[in-house]
Parts: C-alpha cells; sequence; structure tokens
C-alpha cells in the first residue's frame, strides 16, 4: 500500500464483505467461518447465528463465496433444530409436568435443588 492506494496485487486477491462494513481477505473469512461453526458444536449455538448475522451480505450476493453460504446454511439449519428441541422440551416440562415426566419431574426440578448442602465443605 503506496500513498493510501491499494497496490495490483492487493485490489485483485477475492474478498468479502462482512456485516459491519469490514472486507477480510477470503482465507481469514474462510477460516472464522469455519471456527464460528464448529464453536455451535461445542454447546455455543449462539455462534451459529453470530455467524448468520456477520456473513450476511455475502450470503445475500447472488455470487458469494459458496463455502461461507454453505457454511451459514448449515449453522441456519442446526441453530432451528437445537431451537426446536429446547423449546419443545420447555413445552413438556412446563405443561406436561409430573404426568408427562413421572417421577423425574421432581429430580428435574432445580428449585429443589439444596444450595446449603452444595455449598458446604467438609473441613
Amino acid at each position: 500500500q503506496r500513498g493510501g492506494l491499494l497496490s495490483p496485487a492487493m485490489a485483485r486477491r477475492p474478498r468479502v464483505e462482512t456485516a459491519d462494513g469490514e472486507e477480510l481477505r477470503m482465507s481469514k473469512a474462510r477460516g472464522l467461518s469455519r471456527k464460528l461453526c464448529v464453536a455451535g458444536f461445542f454447546g455455543l449455538p449462539f455462534f451459529w447465528v453470530v455467524h448468520l448475522w456477520y456473513f450476511w451480505p455475502e450470503v445475500r450476493k447472488q455470487r458469494g463465496d459458496p463455502f461461507i453460504k454453505r457454511n451459514a446454511a448449515g449453522t441456519t439449519a442446526a441453530f432451528a433444530v437445537v431451537m426446536v428441541a429446547l423449546v419443545g422440551w420447555i413445552c413438556a416440562y412446563h405443561i406436561g409436568g409430573r404426568r408427562l415426566l413421572g417421577d423425574a419431574f421432581e429430580g428435574l426440578n432445580v428449585s429443589n435443588v439444596n444450595l446449603d448442602s452444595l455449598l458446604q465443605t467438609n473441613a
């Protein structure tokens, strides 16, 4: 970069536009896309939503990067599955309650946890 202008080599490198207006090199964008996908599988599905939001401008483009578009589609589907399962569990627990879950209902009820016994240490 000389005098504020991009060199011809820099101008030809493929770039990926992100939601915050930044343009990332293709390799960096693909690496970040992969990391956000994997992070969602380690119990953090919120990263899947962040992935879709962050790469939304690229996903909307007709000629957007196919790797990022495929990751975005996969993370969106995975997030939808996780949310359906979570809402299903919430409904089963709150609506069905003891009638649906039987004796397991009391064991799953966090309001029955004795915090005093958990906080005491054996000296």
